[in-house]
């Protein structure tokens, strides 16, 4: 027993700022930053991420262990044990609303659910899950998500997709599975959320000054409540504090932006791995995937997407913040307002626990263990899990399903070969997946 953690030398706090924190930053918190990003991919800086935390571990673990992070020293946790401990135990007493992402996330998002505590944090909490129907096995309004997707996927088949093309589809599915069709065009509501975004990865600790528009824009399309839509969920649900408003900016860009980025990696996954894609056009044989229901039986795909998730998480790196002295089982006390860091770039894949740590290996979530594993944080876990994981995952299912479906599977501009571990980076601005119609 001890009541301290182990500290590791400002030598390795200087060389973790460097190539764990830092490239975060640089990249962009919030708003990918494309150039720096195909740069961080380019000299691999996930992979040796990957290998200072995997020499920290060794030398510094099992269990937790502190590393400065510029001037600040944090406590790294990385073992499922601790992970389960930290992420069952939020928002209190380990919080998410460390500085650095509180004063990012004011900028676009100043009453966000992940950044709020105590009973605000609840009544938001409970908004959320009322609206998005949290538990349930599909959504009440599945049938008319799952029109939306297959239309979503015909506008991709054809020319080869990359990035930019598939944000724009995904960013219009979910303009219209939020609001409504009557909001499909409304390209200026995600160019100003984009815009505040950017911004956010200043830091500014304020909302910036294009939010009241935002806001705006927002109250006007909710104020239709379309037939089908999520809106619609909205006008019968008790607004929590701050309106609605403020809490639907958070499923934008995650139903955008970060599914969109997880669906084209997927795609790519696919494409190059002719097993897994076999498997999956055989599960697409015998369901309809015109119905909810023929998409949520789609276990397989679905845990296509979510191997693309643990392969290259969006967030890398995210934190949490401790409300209180908290004693961990070590007998180690770990004080108030200490920041905790996940790195997600070493826990998805750390070779030393997970024997198919660098495969694309689907079959994992469904008949393996790979849904209980608190290594597996991309959409967190424990009481701040992503509301929004049941459905992000069905519309990035039922989209995949109709591509598959759709024809043939390419990818350009990138090398993903089964035979071999699958690289720690793959660069969204850097390639292409094609969709070429059967003749």
């Amino acid at each position: 027993m001890t009541d301290d953690f182990p500290h590791a030398s400002v030598l390795e706090g200087i060389r973790f700022t460097a190539r764990v924190g830092a490239p975060n930053v640089i990249q962009g918190l919030f708003n990918k930053r494309e150039l720096p990003t195909k740069i961080a991919s380019t000299v691999g800086i996930d992979y040796l991420g990957y290998r200072l935390v995997e020499g920290l571990v060794k030398k510094h673990g099992p269990g937790p262990f502190y590393v400065r992070v510029a001037k600040d020293e944090a406590l790294l946790i990385h073992h499922p044990t601790d992970l389960k401990l930290v992420l069952g135990g939020s928002p209190d007493p380990f919080a998410s609303d460390p500085e650095p992402k509180k004063n990012g996330m004011s900028a676009f998002q100043p009453d966000a659910l992940t950044i709020s505590r105590g009973d605000l944090w609840a009544q938001r909490r409970q908004f959320a899950d009322a609206v998005l129907e949290v538990g349930t096995p599909l959504h009440s309004l599945a049938k008319s998500f799952t029109k939306v997707a297959a239309d979503t996927a015909a506008e991709l088949v054809g020319e080869p997709f990359d990035y930019h093309r598939i944000d724009a589809a995904f960013q219009r599915m979910t303009r219209r599975v939020v609001f409504g069709d009557h909001a499909a065009d409304d390209t200026r509501l995600m160019e100003v959320l984009g815009e505040l975004m950017s911004l956010g990865n200043k830091m500014p600790g304020e909302p910036g000054p294009q939010y009241p528009e935002l806001i705006a824009m927002i109250e006007g399309h909710l104020a239709k409540a379309e037939a089908g839509s999520l809106a619609a969920e909205i006008a019968k649900t008790p607004a929590p504090p701050g309106g609605a408003a403020g809490q639907v900016i958070h499923w934008l860009f995650a139903m955008g932006d970060t599914l969109a980025a997880n669906t084209l990696r997927a795609m790519a996954a696919l494409a190059s791995h002719p097993e897994q894609r076999t498997e999956v056009r055989q599960e697409i044989a015998s369901a309809d995937i015109n119905t909810p229901q023929g998409v949520a039986s789609l276990r397989y795909l679905a845990g296509c997407l979510l191997e693309a998730m643990r392969l290259w998480p969006t967030t890398g790196l995210f934190a949490r913040v401790t409300t209180r002295d908290v004693e961990f089982p070590s007998g180690a006390v770990l004080p108030e307002g200490t920041q905790v860091l996940i790195y997600n770039v070493f826990n998805h894949r750390n070779r030393s626990r997970i024997p198919y740590a660098d495969r694309f290996s689907p079959g994992e979530w469904v008949t393996g263990k790979a849904g209980e594993d608190w290594s597996y944080n991309f959409m967190s876990h424990g009481p701040q899990g992503c509301p929004g994981y049941g459905l992000s995952v069905f519309l990035g299912q039922a989209v995949m399903a109709h591509l598959v479906n759709a024809g043939e599977l390419s990818l350009h501009g990138a090398s993903l070969d089964p035979g071999r571990a699958l690289p720690h980076s793959l660069d969204l601005f850097g390639f292409q997946v094609g969709v070429t119609p059967a003749t």
